[in-house]
């Protein structure tokens, strides 16, 4: 209970985001997109959209504004050649630096989404000097607002989920297992592997965790309920209806179709359904349907779900037949990765890490990680296992150096920069860390 009362304690001071900070990302957006308006490669009718982090509800103060442009619908650009924006997006370059925005950086204009990065300049009560706020502004990225929507709605069914979140970010920078620039996961890739977790698994009796796919007590009539919903499967009919605990959770055999073309592959339409919690109403019942109201079993505690991640993917999980995916569900089970190879050619053999983008699904989100990372991060998550578990019974013949009270007198703050402490820079990182 003390590492869940210290994950706790740590979001709320440090990684929960206060309205002050979401009205001074709104003031960024807004008038990011009054300089827009005034630009004549664009409408005025053209918006601003935040995503990412700092909009899916697992970022923190300090993360980053990523926004996008939003043209109408219909509007093409003049410049037929101009077949990704680049051009136009380059207009904005003077614009940005004549309205007092900082350090325009244009250099990612030829990526595959044109992108410009600036600081923008921010006064705040509280601090005598200017605030520059990191900030990205990209071409349009439909499907980038469609993650961070689905993203968000996880966000708001269960603080725990955001709590692991922040904790598991915090543990994988630390270690140096969250940089795509050099060949490991980035924070997307880890989201997405905790919401697979969490839609994969249940609480038991005992308030631990098991798969949803582990045999069921056949005298129970209710399915089992996993610890989050799974918003591409679950059956609407299921969330919305009155029904007690015996209802059982109900996922679909098929997935409901809202095809969307792909903005930038001209062969591919993305299927942007998702169970949408657009209302208070409608999230505080689905929230009621995963508490104890509804079924028997325990809630697991944030330390014990945060020692289940580390140990499923650690210990568990199939990486050569399986990828991570939120396509996997009680019905049909994990994705196997030969059918990801025969529908998308991704690679059948050896073992490493992959991960099915939600929507984009012949998309790898781990396609940037190396062989030899793979084994370090899969290392690291059976390292931060182990020191859970030797901090809980006073275990210390796995470790060169260690804090002096290991066991059970450790604090949960203890326990935690134990897991997180940085990665030393003269390491082989070998597990005596």
């Amino acid at each position: 209970q003390s590492v869940s009362d210290a994950m706790n304690h740590l979001y709320d001071t440090q990684y929960r985001t206060t309205p002050e900070i979401h009205q001074r990302r709104e003031h960024v957006r807004r008038e990011t997109e009054l300089i827009v308006s005034q630009c004549p490669a664009f409408p005025k009718e053209t918006k601003v959209v935040v995503f990412g982090s700092s909009a899916n509800g697992f970022g923190s103060p300090n993360s980053d504004v990523d926004m996008c442009l939003q043209l109408p619908a219909g509007f093409k650009l003049d410049d037929e050649e101009d077949k990704n924006g680049s051009v136009a997006m380059g207009k904005l370059v003077e614009l940005f630096e004549s309205r007092g925005v900082k350090n325009v950086d244009p250099s990612r204009l030829t990526a595959r989404i044109p992108v410009i990065m600036f600081d923008y300049p921010m006064k705040v009560a509280s601090e005598e000097a200017e605030m520059l706020i990191d900030c990205d502004l990209s071409m349009q990225n439909p499907l980038a607002c469609l993650n961070t929507s689905l993203i968000l709605n996880y966000s708001h069914l269960d603080v725990r989920t955001r709590v692991l979140a922040s904790i598991i970010k915090r543990w994988a920078k630390s270690r140096e297992i969250n940089n795509p620039a050099q060949h490991t996961l980035s924070s997307y890739g880890y989201i997405l592997m905790l919401l697979h977790f969490l839609t994969y698994h249940r609480a038991t009796n005992e308030g631990i965790v098991m798969p949803i796919d582990e045999p069921v007590d056949p005298r129970k009539r209710a399915a089992p309920t996993p610890l989050l919903p799974n918003l591409q499967w679950m059956d609407p009919a299921w969330a919305n209806s009155k029904d007690g605990k015996n209802a059982g959770y109900q996922e679909l055999k098929t997935k409901p179709k809202n095809l969307i073309p792909h903005p930038t592959e001209p062969d591919f339409v993305v299927n942007a359904y998702f169970y949408r919690l657009n209302s208070e109403e409608t999230l505080q019942h689905l929230q009621r349907k995963f508490g104890s109201e509804y079924h028997q079993q325990k809630h697991p505690s944030v330390g014990t779900l945060l020692a289940a991640f580390f140990h499923y993917y650690a210990y568990e999980f199939d990486y050569k037949h399986h990828v991570v995916s939120l396509n996997a569900t009680m019905a049909h089970g994990k994705v196997e990765r030969e059918v990801k190879a025969e529908h998308d050619t991704w690679k059948v053999y050896g073992q490493g890490l992959s991960i099915e983008d939600p929507f984009e699904t012949f998309y790898d989100v781990a396609h940037v990680v190396k062989a030899s990372n793979f084994h370090r991060i899969r290392r690291e998550f059976a390292l931060a296992y182990t020191k859970m578990v030797d901090a809980a019974t006073g275990n210390n013949h796995h470790w060169s150096h260690m804090p002096q009270n290991i066991g059970p007198t450790m604090s949960g703050s203890e326990i935690l920069d134990w897991i997180c402490e940085p990665l030393p820079k003269d390491t082989d990182d070998s597990n005596t860390s």
